[in-house]
């Protein structure tokens, strides 16, 4: 859903520079609907990616989505009406970006995630009744906007017919029912906000912590909007109404919220998500910056080909893709020291090596061409249960193999399904486990704990799994172990208690 956001803000991105002759302010650019989606779909993505099971992630995705379709839809409209009238048009499209936009705003997707956040449950089942009450008001304010004859020409400097608009019910939305709809909706996105606060009142040590910014970041978006819409309507124009309200509504829900969730998420480990951030914010960077680069420089390449020749160029269009392709590359390495600044320089984290026991002997034995076909499958087979597990790969070398994880049990279970599957290709591999605090460096993982963590795997025998006695603390009996002795580990300063998992080996 992430990718389907993003591919949306871009075209909207696009049709604004196609449209740029007539747009004179943000609010006509749409810019609300290019910075929220971006910053509530990343923070979305990141959530549902790694926590699928938390509902908050996927409201932030589905509000990401819902609020970047009608800056395409109102950016396609003036396209076709004005820029370049006689152009594939329906009014279908700017009545489906209208339904989207009053689905998230005021009662909608954007209260229920105030009320989810931060670990996607209700505070109780009074705050539920809260998320239905905002439900039955976003029904009603749905209702009345379908019905509006004039939901489409408020939108824009053009008068196109509302396909489900009822003659005499204009007055609704406008009147004093539509105002009472719109300011209870706006009362439950208080009340939304509201919980956030309760939240942090009863929270306590890292979770405090963590609910501080994101109270912050809630409490000025909701008053900001809520006193900016009651100003608005009694004292303001429309048209300074709109840019007002858009302005406050970027620096609160667009860019405040996505960054109180950033600080949460780097500095205090919610939801465990710092260290995939890193390589998260990179590629999302990159993408986001190249794919605004190439819609950019398209327009523009397209429109003085045009101006020369009368005539687009698709040349020009495959070109500029190569452009971006090939600028993939540097941009990463050029982004990836900025986005470093922000994470932690250390984290905790649970270290898995492994490698096929008697390598150099089976070379001998297969041949190159042989062994080359097995350590393939062999890697294959491995990188399929990191992924299973949502480990992370680090260094390869060789059939050894060096990965983190986030959580101790997951890690375990890992090299587990490892041994498993390399006993599946006749091979045989030792593993080694232990958690502890290393330094972090763009994608690099380094410290005294990685060098400890080897030198386990280099204790392990043929299909065994060792652990190290820091890990077996951590993990508390969720996994069977055997005591495996003390061990000198060379490199490593005294002796450590190992413990073998039980069942490793088919045992």
């Amino acid at each position: 859903m992430t990718g389907l956001t993003l591919a949306v803000i871009a075209t909207t991105i696009v049709l604004v520079f196609l449209n740029l002759a007539s747009i004179h302010d943000i609010d006509e650019a749409n810019l609300l609907e290019i910075v929220l989606p971006l910053g509530m779909g990343l923070v979305g993505g990141l959530v549902a990616s790694r926590l699928p099971s938390n509902p908050l992630g996927w409201v932030l995705l589905a509000i990401a989505l819902s609020n970047a379709i009608p800056g395409a839809a109102l950016q396609f409209t003036r396209y076709a009406t004005i820029t370049q009238p006689g152009a594939p048009f329906t009014p279908w499209i700017p009545w489906f970006g209208n339904l989207t936009d009053t689905l998230v705003y005021p009662a909608g997707l954007a209260a229920t995630a105030l009320l989810l956040i931060p670990d996607g449950r209700f505070l109780s089942d009074g705050w539920r009744l809260v998320a239905l009450g905002g439900a039955v008001f976003t029904v009603f304010l749905l209702l009345t906007t379908m019905t509006d004859p004039n939901m489409i020409s408020n939108e824009g400097p053009w008068r196109i017919a509302n396909p489900t608009g009822v003659m005499g019910l204009g007055e609704i939305q406008y009147g004093p029912m539509g105002y009472a709809l719109f300011l209870g909706g706006l009362g439950f996105l208080a009340l939304g906000g509201a919980s956030v606060l309760v939240r942090l009142k009863r929270a306590t040590g890292d979770e405090r912590l963590q609910l501080k910014w994101l109270a912050y970041a809630v409490g000025f978006s909701v008053l900001a909007n809520v006193v900016v819409t009651l100003v608005s309507l009694f004292f303001l124009s429309p048209a300074a109404t709109g840019l007002l309200s858009t302005v406050t509504t970027i620096l609160g829900f667009g860019i405040a919220l996505p960054a109180a969730f950033a600080v949460a998420m780097l500095r205090y480990r919610l939801y465990d998500l710092d260290l995939l951030l890193n390589r998260s914010l990179v590629y999302g960077a990159v993408t986001v910056v190249l794919a605004a680069a190439f819609g950019i420089a398209d327009v523009l390449a397209q429109r003085a080909v045009k101006s020369v020749f009368n005539q687009p160029s698709d040349l020009v269009s495959a070109g500029l893709g190569v452009g971006a392709a090939v600028a993939f590359g540097p941009m990463r390495r050029w982004i990836r020291p900025i986005v470093d600044r922000f994470l932690p320089a250390r984290a905790r984290l649970t270290l898995l090596f492994t490698d096929i026991v008697g390598s150099t002997q089976m070379i001998v034995d297969l041949g190159d061409e042989r062994w080359r076909s097995l350590l393939d499958r062999y890697r294959a087979a491995v990188r399929q249960e990191l992924s299973r597990f949502h480990g992370r790969e680090v260094n390869t070398a060789g059939d050894a193999f060096f990965a983190t994880f986030d959580r101790p049990a997951a890690a375990v279970n890992c090299a587990r399904a490892i041994d498993v599957a390399v006993r599946g290709l006749g091979l045989h591999c030792r593993t080694g486990l232990h958690v502890g605090d290393v330094e972090m460096r763009g994608e690099q993982v380094s410290g005294l704990a990685v060098h400890a963590a080897a030198r386990v795997m280099a204790e392990a025998g043929d299909d065994q799994i060792l652990v190290s006695e820091d890990l077996a603390e951590v993990l508390s009996g969720a996994v069977p172990l055997d005591d495996a002795g003390r061990h000198e580990l060379k490199g490593v300063p005294g002796e450590w208690q190992l413990f073998a998992v039980q069942g490793a080996g088919g045992a």
